[in-house]
């Protein structure tokens, strides 16, 4: 069957576009799933075959990895329990000797401030001291924040976000981000290595509100979402309590820090520039058309 990669997380917005990755890459993708139901919609992402189970469970994971050759392990966000659901695939990886083990992590895990990745520092740490064949990447904040606020950054011409509209990011366009993990887990020469992986440019709220300006043709400014509201808005959505406080943090850590790196990592193993703000926003218009 060739090169087979499984991907856990496989029906989020991160799993879809590492699938949709692999799959131009010509690899066969298997999907680790919780529910079988999602099953017939991710043959569109790339899923060549599915792979039904729990991630808390590790037997449903072993059978899962078996035959594969790579694994692309994607965690639940912000989940409590990162380390030890990542060590039951690290686990199942090792006893099906897979040759490669890509840990989807984050950029600066190290901003303990930030729980969640506090729990990834602690999770890259068992990964790399496992035995297990690794290469760690590290996402920075996605451009596809955008998209969920897209109709009332159009509509109403804000753009709204609960830190300061100041403060610099280096996002980057999770197609870039999933083309350069499809590479790492398929390609050679990238095993024992750590990925930090930024965005070509620095931007605040006021630089992106500017940028879409300029590509809708209409003013659009930026407003901080108290942190409040922010909370309120998440419970509504149904978000558990841990999740709502892990992203008070986070977007308290961000209010004052901003997340800032540097390109070069992730443009050497493109082999081409990163998608810059002002093309996503020109790519996100025509699809939204």
């Amino acid at each position: 069957m060739g090169y087979t990669v499984l991907v856990s997380g496989a029906n989020g917005k991160s799993g879809r576009a590492v699938m949709a990755a692999l799959k131009a890459r010509g690899a066969p993708v298997r999907a680790f799933i919780r529910d079988a139901a999602q099953g017939p919609a991710l043959g569109a992402f790339g899923a060549s075959d599915i792979a039904v189970g729990d991630m808390l469970k590790p037997e449903t994971i072993k059978a899962a990895v078996s035959g594969c050759d790579a694994v692309v392990h994607i965690g639940p966000p912000m989940h409590a329990d990162e380390k030890l659901i990542a060590g039951h695939f690290v686990q199942a990886a090792l006893g099906a000797d897979v040759k490669r083990f890509v840990y989807y992590s984050v950029m600066h895990p190290l901003r303990r401030e930030v729980p969640h990745h506090a729990r990834k520092l602690d999770t890259e740490e068992m990964v790399i001291e496992s035995g297990v064949p690794y290469t760690i990447v590290q996402p920075i904040r996605y451009m596809q924040h955008l998209e969920p606020i897209w109709k009332n950054v159009t509509d109403q011409g804000v753009h709204a976000m609960p830190f300061n509209t100041r403060v610099k990011f280096s996002v980057a366009d999770l197609v870039d981000l999933a083309e350069a993990t499809a590479k790492v887990a398929t390609e050679d020469g990238h095993l024992f290595a750590t990925y930090e992986l930024a965005g070509p440019e620095p931007l605040s709220q006021d630089d992106m509100a500017a940028i879409i300006s300029q590509v809708i043709g209409r003013t659009v400014t930026a407003r901080q979402i108290p942190l409040d509201e922010m909370a309120a808005k998440a419970k509504a959505a149904g978000a558990t309590d841990l999740r709502i406080e892990t992203m008070r943090k986070m977007n308290a850590h961000y209010d004052h820090s901003g997340f800032l790196g540097n390109p070069n990592v992730l443009r050497w193993v493109l082999g081409r520039e990163p998608t810059r703000f002002k093309a996503y926003v020109e790519r996100l218009q025509a699809l939204k058309r």
